[in-house]
């Protein structure tokens, strides 16, 4: 579970989104712990390249300013962003939009054996005023961890969906989704119908049933645990011939679980809760007499439930989780 299938140590990345430091003084912070260089991409974006491990970004989280999409309102009033100098109205936008959106720092794939070197980044971060989820009900802020595939055979995908579905109650609540998260889109609990699909006890776990399947239930990236840059990376034409927003979709051999809040300005609050969390995901995924014994017990839940006004599940959970799972 904690090597690829070749043998080596799997790797896993963090991206942290935080009111605060802005992207100059993030990546100062960045370069100070970890080395490098720092590279100006544009007013939105910083790159801290050839660290101890590895580059990292840094950028303002909105896609107007990174992808520069202001451009296609300044071409439709008339002007052409070409012939005019656009970093006055760059800045304008930063310092509005800093009220709203995160600044984000996209750390690389990290030994897993090694995570440990982050939360240094974390401290000073919150030293340098760094402010989290709960500091306010506009801060909609997360932290989402993206661990490489253990195997990249479509069954384990789909077992590590089987198990995040299993167990999603119990992360909701362990994790404790802020309230500011949980009325926005960023992670909408997938579909029952689809949950019921995947935990059938002959869904089968070849790559189209399961691509198919999940771009049928789930076009988008606003699902707690975004699988659509595992299935970009296993087959990359088939994702984006069906996917909504083809452009924002990175393929690459790695899960995106988006649940966890960000609680940088809270001195208890360790990235290694986060991803102790997730790891009960991945023993359950790789336990297949449990994995299949709880499938079963969900379905006969489900079965007599009425969604979304009973569910029996999450009783059913805490008797699994009271006797240890995975």
């Amino acid at each position: 579970m904690f090597h690829t299938a070749g043998g080596a140590v799997r790797r896993a990345g963090f991206e942290l989104e935080y009111a605060g430091p802005d992207v100059d003084a993030s990546a100062g912070i960045v370069r100070d712990i970890f080395g490098g260089e720092i590279e100006t991409v544009n007013l939105a974006v910083r790159k801290v390249r050839n660290t101890r491990v590895g580059d990292f970004s840094v950028e303002i989280d909105s896609s107007l300013l990174k992808d520069k999409r202001y451009e296609a309102v300044l071409r439709a009033v008339g002007l052409s962003p070409e012939s005019i100098d656009t970093e006055p109205l760059e800045r304008l936008l930063a310092g509005v939009l800093s009220a709203w959106v995160p600044f984000e720092i996209a750390t690389p794939p990290i030994p897993i054996d090694t995570l440990y070197l982050l939360d240094e980044l974390r401290g000073e971060l919150r030293t340098a005023g760094a402010k989290g989820t709960r500091a306010s009900f506009r801060y909609a802020f997360g932290m989402h961890i993206n661990p490489e595939l253990p195997s990249e055979n479509p069954a384990s995908v789909r077992d590590h969906l089987r198990a995040y579905f299993l167990l999603e109650p119990w992360l909701r609540e362990r994790v404790d989704v802020d309230l500011t998260r949980r009325v926005m889109p960023f992670i909408n609990s997938f579909p029952s119908e689809y949950a019921r699909l995947i935990l059938q006890e002959d869904y089968p776990g070849d790559i189209g049933s399961l691509i198919d399947d999940y771009l049928k239930y789930n076009p988008t990236r606003n699902r707690p645990l975004d699988v659509l840059p595992v299935l970009a990376h296993l087959d990359g034409d088939r994702v984006m011939s069906q996917v909504e927003d083809p452009h924002l979709v990175k393929a690459r051999p790695a899960y995106h679980y988006r649940l966890p809040n960000c609680l940088i300005d809270e001195p208890d609050w360790r990235l290694a809760r986060e991803w102790n969390t997730w790891v009960a995901v991945e023993r359950l995924a790789a336990d297949a007499p449990a994995l299949a014994a709880m499938s079963r017990d969900y379905l006969e839940a489900d079965s007599t439930s009425f969604r979304p006004f009973v569910d029996k599940w999450p009783s059913v959970l805490e008797g699994y989780m009271a006797g240890g799972v995975g």
